[in-house]
Parts: structure tokens; sequence; C-alpha cells
């Protein structure tokens, strides 16, 4: 054999063998930056990231770690910022009509807690997810005073229909002409309510669907935006109904295609108006990872990421938990205790008790294809998906914005 050829030889035999097999935490610390929340700011180099990439971004994406305090008081702070970047519109995983609904009640009583505990006295649940706390009420409330529009693009929540019926009622310009139907709905979705507490797989959405006391009322009420709120129900009611026959696959799919019809009819809305409509998008980290996500989707974020490509834009996406939570009695868990925490070992040993840590994915990226390291599928999909990992300081306990 050539000298040549046993060099050449050797050195693909290097690359082989001695090829980085997994990812480590200390390889990848450069890539992270810390920040803290002091006295309604960001401070420190990952805020500096942050901000820069706030500027440069037509879309962005913050996916999140649902029920986090800490989450709802960084969106709280960033809103400001992302409005003094044009950012004019704010996009949740919220129905459209509930989101109408907090939004008005924000503006007449200036706080959801009374909203939220009439609810919860009747049926024991809340009307909106995402907005029973106290912290979740602040980024409402500052997105408002910023003049940013919110916009809902979820399907109606599950116990959602128990008020919106109401607001169906409302809309009616002779009450007296649908008294009687709307008196007998009422009493029949909360007897429904009530079953799909207390029955386990107890089909209630399919039972509303099929509902002629339902449809008697609804056929009764012909008005525009009567007629938009049914129709959003209906819908919500059938991907509801695909989960309580254990469909998944197509219950998430259509959710999923909902969500992105919801999304593009507001887009094209704003687009009339504003040459370059700028959007925040704050919901479940699930629906904003591009490429497949871990239900193997295409959602909402791979959507975005198409569309910024399509503007010759920018998007970023952010997704944003906690390694460590802290439970009602002041006992703190570690995410790498549990059996799901360990296949994101390398990324969460970054993270830390008391502050944010944000990690840029792109050069860790560079990094696995430059070392032939293998991932495994979880934490592939997580650092392909995102273009930050931001890590939250010790998950609190929500402070609920109602009485029980």
């Amino acid at each position: 054999m050539s000298k040549t050829l046993f060099i050449l030889v050797f050195s693909l035999l290097s690359t082989s063998f001695f090829a980085q097999e997994k990812l480590k935490s200390n390889d990848i610390s450069k890539f992270s930056h810390t920040f803290d929340i002091v006295n309604g700011n960001i401070i420190g180099a990952g805020a500096t990231v942050l901000e820069e990439k706030i500027l440069e971004s037509q879309f962005f994406l913050l996916g999140e770690e649902h029920y986090s305090p800490e989450i709802s008081e960084l969106t709280n702070v960033l809103l400001p910022k992302l409005k003094q970047s044009d950012f004019n519109y704010f996009a949740i995983e919220v129905g459209p009509n509930s989101t109408e609904k907090i939004v008005s009640v924000i503006k007449k009583e200036h706080s959801l807690y009374k909203f939220n505990s009439d609810f919860y006295s009747k049926y024991q649940d809340i009307p909106i997810p995402f907005f029973d706390g106290k912290k979740d009420e602040l980024f409402l409330k500052t997105a408002l005073k910023e003049n940013i529009e919110i916009w809902g693009i979820d399907q109606e929540f599950v116990s959602a229909h128990l008020f919106l019926i109401d607001e169906i009622y409302s809309l009616s310009n002779n009450k007296s002409l649908i008294q009687t139907e709307y008196n007998s709905v009422k009493r029949f979705i909360k007897e429904e309510y009530k079953k799909e507490l207390d029955v386990k797989g107890y089909q209630m959405f399919e039972n509303l669907l099929e509902s002629t006391i339902i449809k008697t009322f609804f056929d009764k009420c012909p008005d525009v935006k009567q007629r938009k709120i049914i129709e959003d129900l209906i819908i919500s009611w059938k991907i509801y109904a695909m989960r309580e026959v254990k469909n998944y696959s197509q219950n998430n799919l259509t959710r999923m295609e909902y969500m992105k019809q919801q999304f593009g009819s507001y887009y094209n809305t704003a687009s009339k108006t504003d040459t370059l409509s700028k959007i925040f998008i704050k919901m479940g980290s699930m629906h904003l990872a591009r490429g497949q996500n871990w239900l193997g989707i295409y959602d909402l974020g791979n959507l975005i990421k198409e569309l910024s490509y399509l503007n010759g834009t920018k998007s970023t996406s952010i997704n944003c938990f906690s390694r460590y939570w802290k439970d009602d009695k002041g006992q703190v868990f570690d995410f790498l205790d549990e059996k799901e925490g360990k296949a994101y070992q390398p990324l969460l040993e970054l993270a830390k008790k008391d502050k944010w840590v944000l990690i840029e994915t792109k050069p860790i990226l560079e990094l696995i294809k430059k070392e032939n390291i293998k991932l495994n599928k979880d934490l592939n999909i997580l650092i392909s998906g995102f273009d930050f990992i931001l890590f939250s300081p010790t998950k609190s306990v929500v402070s609920l914005n109602y009485s029980e």
C-alpha cells in the first residue's frame, strides 16, 4: 500500500473510530447566554441576543411550557420591546371567540378575576386555558395597552361553549323569540358537562353535535356574529369528538389544519393594510417547531418558517421550558431526575435555578455535523426545530386569578 493511500485510509478510519458519539454540555456551554428580569427589564448577554433577534425578525415565536408564571412574566417584558419593533399582532393558543371575550372583559372590568371566578363557581372549571393565572392577565393587559391586536387561532376550549352560548343569546335582536330554546340549551349543556366530568369516557361532544335541542337553538340565530360563533363551536366539537373515540392522529391533524387556517385568515386581513405584518406567536412548543414535531406533524411553526422564506424575511423560534420546578409546599424537583428528561441531558445541564439561560442551536447543529454526533430522536427534534432553547429559572406555582 502506498504511503499516500495509507494516510488516506488511516484518516477515514480515525474519523469513524474517534468521532464523538454523544453531545456533551461542556462542548456547547459557549453557545449559552444568561439574563435576568429586573424591574420589568431583561438584563444580560442573553437579553442582547433576544433584542437583536426581535429587531431582525418578521415572526417571533415563543414555544412555551404551559402554566409557567415565569414565561408569563417574560412575555409581559417582551411585549413592549416587540411593539417598539413594529410587532402589531399577537397570536395565542385560544379560540377566536374566547379571545374576543377576554379582551372585552379586560377592557370593561380591567380584570379577569370576576369572570373566571363566576365561571368556576358554576362549573368547577376554568373558562379559557392559559389565562387563569395572575401573571397571564398582566401580559394580556400589556398587549392591549401597547395597542397590539390579539389573534385567537386555536379551537374553542372544552368548556367554552358554556359561556359562548350566552354570547350567542346576547347577540339576538329579539331575545323573547329564542328564550325557550336558550333555556333548554343551557340546561342541556350543563347536564352534559356534568356527565363529562363525572363519567369516564363519556362522549359529550358527540352528543352536542347530534343534539336536536342545540340545532333548534342554532337555527334561530341568523346574525352574522352568531353564525361565526356557532361555526367555530361546531368545528371545535368535531375536533374534540375525534379524541373521544381515540382517533388521536386525525384529532391532531385537524386541529393543526384549523390553526393554520385561522392564522392565514388573520394574516391575510392584516396584510391588506400592513405591508409587513410583524407577528408575535406564543403557544405550546409542540406547535411551533419547524420540520416535523414530536407528533410527526408539520405544524404551525413550520408554516411560519416557510412563510418567512416566501417573504424574504426572518423568523425566530424559541422553545422555552424549565429544568427545575417548585410545588406549593416549596419542594424543588429536577426534570433530569425524570425518565423523559434524560433525552435532553446535554441541554438541561446548562439550566440554572436562578437565571434565564438562552442557548443558540445553529452552532450546535454545526458541531453535530462536524463531529458526526448522533442524537436521540427527541433531542434532535428540539435542537433542529428551534433557533433557541430557553430555560426559565425555577418554575413556580401559578397564582390563580379566580376564587375556588
